[in-house]
């Protein structure tokens, strides 16, 4: 009986440690990264108490890929600019127009488009991202097909480069064609 008190007693102890450790562990930091910025893995601790031992491990979970993530960002970033070229289109907003245009030079080129009448459903573009060529914080190239079937009078699906880049207030289209991957002068530039 006395040694099943002890049994108990000592697991009770290596539970107290055990909590105490993991509270005092959990609150530190690690290397020279603060406690309070969240680890770009997750850690997971288990802690197995059985009478007379305590086995505790330690598994770093891999971090996942953002590939996805950020695939499916630039498209999103990509299929907003065309809606609001479109609705600016169909409402006749050159200021709207102008606003989702980063690069000047390709803004000229590009307003002949504000005339256009055949726009019919803004809301209805789909952009699917293919392939991302460029991708810096200034400036993204990607192969992008653009659905304007339900969008434009007599619009298809194609897929072509595209270009934008940063501008104060987001993003806005710089060049659409092959030729420029945000790599050197903009073809455009004077």
């Amino acid at each position: 009986m006395k040694r099943n008190v002890l049994a108990v007693q000592s697991v009770k102890v290596l539970a107290l440690f055990g909590m105490l450790l993991l509270i005092t562990t959990g609150c530190t930091t690690v290397g020279n990264t603060p406690a309070t910025v969240p680890p770009t893995s997750n850690t997971v601790t288990s802690t197995v108490f059985t009478p007379g031992t305590v086995v505790s491990t330690t598994a770093v979970e891999p971090a996942t890929s953002t590939t996805i993530d950020r695939l499916t960002e630039i498209a999103a970033i990509f299929e907003d600019l065309e809606r609001r070229r479109l609705q600016a289109i169909f409402d006749q907003d050159e200021e709207a127009f102008r606003a989702v245009h980063a690069n000047d030079e390709y803004l000229s080129e590009s307003m002949v488009l504000l005339g256009l009448d055949q726009v019919i459903n803004p809301s209805a573009v789909s952009v699917s991202v293919l392939e991302i060529l460029s991708d810096t914080s200034d400036c993204i190239a990607v192969v992008a097909e653009f659905d304007l079937t339900a969008s434009v009078i007599g619009g298809d699906a194609s897929s072509t480069e595209h270009v934008i880049e940063s501008m104060d207030q987001g993003w806005g289209f710089s060049w659409s064609g092959e030729g420029w991957r945000c790599d050197g002068t903009h073809p455009l530039s004077p």
